[in-house]
């Protein structure tokens, strides 16, 4: 039995409630940043988006994922949702090959992206597109302005 089938018996039993096995991950996530850093994160509220029931697919596999031994890879769940062409694998490569500022993304924030990239595909591509410029994370390679030409 995966976390999604626990997270259904303990909300027909009254014990939880929707994105009850995505709050335990959280706990465990928070249990590993030490505390100076602590201060440093961010979780948004996934109510709306990753818990809702329309988005039901979505957080199926994001529970499949959870399921998978440490460390979690996303190109290790099989048979993968597509969302827009995108598997969590291509999203979670994307966010993070883009943005040498991004220290760690966790797996909520990938399938979160999946949801947007369906509801809006045209805004959440060229999200996963952006490239920071030099003024936001230095010149060199990997960097926009760079890559445009304006330094060399």
């Amino acid at each position: 039995m995966g976390a999604y089938e626990r997270e259904q018996e303990l909300i027909l039993a009254g014990k939880a409630e929707r994105g009850h096995a995505a709050r335990e991950y959280f706990a465990e996530l928070d249990a590993e940043i030490p505390e100076e850093a602590s201060m440093l994160t961010h979780r948004p509220d996934y109510t709306k988006t990753l818990f809702a029931p329309e988005n039901d697919d979505v957080y199926q596999e994001f529970c499949r994922y959870l399921d998978l031994p440490k460390p979690r890879f996303f190109d290790a769940i099989e048979d993968p949702l597509r969302v827009d062409g995108h598997t969590a694998a291509d999203v979670y490569y994307a966010m993070k090959s883009k943005n040498d500022r991004i220290i760690s993304i966790d797996g909520a924030a990938v399938y979160n992206m999946m949801i947007n990239l369906r509801n809006k595909p045209e805004i959440y591509n060229k999200v996963l597109e952006f490239r920071p410029t030099c003024y936001q994370s230095g010149c060199g390679m990997k960097d926009a302005a760079f890559d445009a030409g304006y330094y060399s």
